[in-house]
């Protein structure tokens, strides 16, 4: 499924239990509801084959104690990890399928004359590798390598506008922040990152390109401008995520990934007090340059129906897009 579509899905969670009451407290005569509703957390994105131990949270029972089980949508057996009576917190212990995809956790907590309280939760399975959960990127086994000496990080690298550019969005865990908080995917579509960590985040040897690098991409194609008209295509790459088309098809905008670019369309996000909301999913691409604009700093970004390479500015701390490395 598209990226949006699985978030979307994904952030659809199932729950029963709505309000606390004692047993005849509707005067129905029927069972009451346990206190709060059960949840647990888990990112949205994890890795194949990963494994978490879950808590359960948010729910008791008011006059004695809960029993918990779980199951997933690839294996319904029921888990009882606790009974009533039983010791423990109700925390299971889980290894995720290896295929990808996308798939259902439920949990469940119970006590003797209560309604039981349940809660589904939707994740998606993600393969890092070379043509994993991503392909049609345009980056090849064979191609030029950057191995970061920081943390290990691989970078496929393409020649063009007479700069060695990195085709990958950069994921050096030292500053930003995972896509929708799940470090599983760092590697899939890379890190966001405000305009004061991009300064910065590049490796030796390697910087942040300045509005002029990116005018020299696709100067060769489009000429330039400070917008870049007609150039989208020339930094897009036909990319799939998990089997499906990530650039929604539009007729205006041809794909050619001419630049060698191989922009993947994750959007961007506000970093607001801690509370990060991920905009534009299968929408735009954005990446920061050097280049300041008052008090803002510079980006470039591309929109999934339009043809042109547009100019902007963020707020340097708050707001948070992709990062490319251009050689020294």
């Amino acid at each position: 499924m598209k990226l949006k579509s699985a978030l979307i899905i994904l952030s659809a969670v199932t729950m029963t239990v709505i309000s606390s009451c004692h047993k005849g407290d509707d005067g129905s005569g029927g069972l009451p509801y346990l206190d709060g509703s059960i949840s647990f957390d888990m990112p949205l994105f994890v890795s194949q084959g990963q494994q978490f131990t879950l808590t359960p949270k948010g729910v008791s029972n008011p006059t004695g104690d809960l029993g918990y089980y779980w199951f997933s949508s690839w294996d319904s057996t029921k888990d009882t990890v606790k009974t009533e009576t039983g010791s423990g917190d109700g925390s299971w212990t889980v290894t995720v399928p290896e295929s990808t995809g996308t798939y259902t956790i439920t949990a469940g907590a119970y006590a003797e004359d209560y309604y039981g309280s349940t809660y589904a939760k939707d994740f998606t399975v993600v393969d890092a590798s070379l043509n994993g959960s991503i392909t049609g990127a345009g980056y090849q086994a064979d191609s030029a390598k950057l191995v970061d000496p920081r943390d290990g990080g691989i970078y496929y690298l393409a020649t063009s506008g007479g700069n060695v550019w990195m085709q990958n969005n950069l994921y050096y865990s030292g500053a930003g922040f995972s896509y929708e908080n799940s470090p599983a995917m760092d590697r899939v579509v890379g890190r966001l990152y405000s305009w004061n960590e991009a300064m910065t985040a590049c490796p030796e040897g390697w910087h942040l390109p300045s509005d002029a690098d990116f005018a020299a991409l696709v100067e060769a194609s489009v000429g330039r401008g400070d917008i870049f008209a007609g150039a989208a295509g020339s930094i897009m790459s036909d990319v799939y995520f998990n089997g499906i088309k990530m650039w929604t098809f539009w007729p205006d905008v041809k794909i050619t990934n001419k630049a060698k670019f191989s922009a993947i369309p994750i959007g961007y996000a506000i970093n607001q007090e801690g509370i990060r909301k991920f905009v534009g999913t299968n929408e735009y691409a954005a990446f920061w340059t050097s280049d300041e604009n008052g008090e803002n700093g510079l980006y470039r970004y591309i929109f999934v129906s339009k043809t042109d390479i547009f100019c902007s500015s963020g707020d340097k701390g708050s707001f948070l897009a992709s990062v490319r490395c251009v050689k020294d």
